[in-house]
């Protein structure tokens, strides 16, 4: 027994190492010896798990740009593959790479994943990385979490694409170093980008023709005779002529 653990544990050991020779990226070669190593085996099993790890090579490499020491750089690649893979739980197992990587700088920032969630639910089966990086961003411009979730995920409920959403973005900035407070421009220019949004829209929801405006606002299709009762005759009711009386 004690045989066949030894030899489960050496062909584990084994395995990793061969996996990791065959998956270095060359790039990690600019760090010495002992760190690039330890990064190697958080990278390996990122991947083992299905996480991007180009994200966690651009860590590490962000690292030796900025000179930090060697467990500077082992420990912010770790804690970045730990934030990817809570952004992958929350955000749903089909998230984009994009989308983690936003996922996992919203965590670093400090907002909590109820957030996140919130932000996923505003419109369901749409991308949202630019809105996560958008929020982060009003984060550290000292935006109120709550006020830039709000707002952001507001925006993507009514369909604001990710090019106006990097513009409201850029206004709520430009506010901001114009002495406005953070939560204020923020609101008042997410509320100006929802009247944008919603001038641009057809009254009543109509769309194109052969479609039919319903109560709720949405389209249903239909032709000009949709939804009309024919007449009595065409649906095979006979109807008598009056009966004529002769006078006496």
């Amino acid at each position: 027994m004690r045989y066949f653990a030894r030899a489960l544990v050496f062909g584990i050991a084994l395995l990793g190492a061969t996996a990791s020779a065959q998956s270095a990226d060359p790039r990690l070669g600019k760090l010495d010896a002992k760190t690039r190593l330890a990064v190697e085996a958080i990278i390996d099993s990122a991947r083992a798990t299905n996480l991007p790890t180009a994200p966690l090579i651009d860590k590490a490499l962000e690292g030796v740009a900025k000179k930090a020491t060697s467990q500077r750089i082992i420990t912010a690649v770790r804690d970045f593959a730990v934030q990817l893979g809570e952004a992958r739980r929350v955000l749903g197992a089909t998230s984009t790479e994009g989308e983690l990587i936003g996922g996992a700088q919203a965590i670093r920032a400090g907002i909590p994943v109820q957030q996140l969630e919130r932000l996923r639910r505003a419109r369901p089966g749409v991308q949202i990385a630019v809105a996560l990086t958008v929020v982060s961003d009003l984060v550290a411009r000292e935006v109120p979490i709550d006020t830039a979730v709000s707002v952001i995920a507001e925006l993507v409920r009514v369909a604001a694409t990710d090019d106006q959403l990097l513009g409201v973005r850029a206004d709520i900035e430009t506010d901001i170093l114009g002495g406005r407070p953070p939560a204020l421009a923020t609101a008042t220019r997410g509320d100006a980008m929802e009247r944008t949004i919603a001038a641009a829209v057809p009254p009543n929801g109509a769309g194109p023709q052969g479609t039919l405006p319903s109560p709720s606002g949405t389209n249903r299709s239909g032709d000009a005779g949709a939804g009309l009762k024919p007449p009595a005759q065409a649906v095979g009711t006979v109807v008598k002529p009056p009966v004529q009386r002769k006078r006496p």
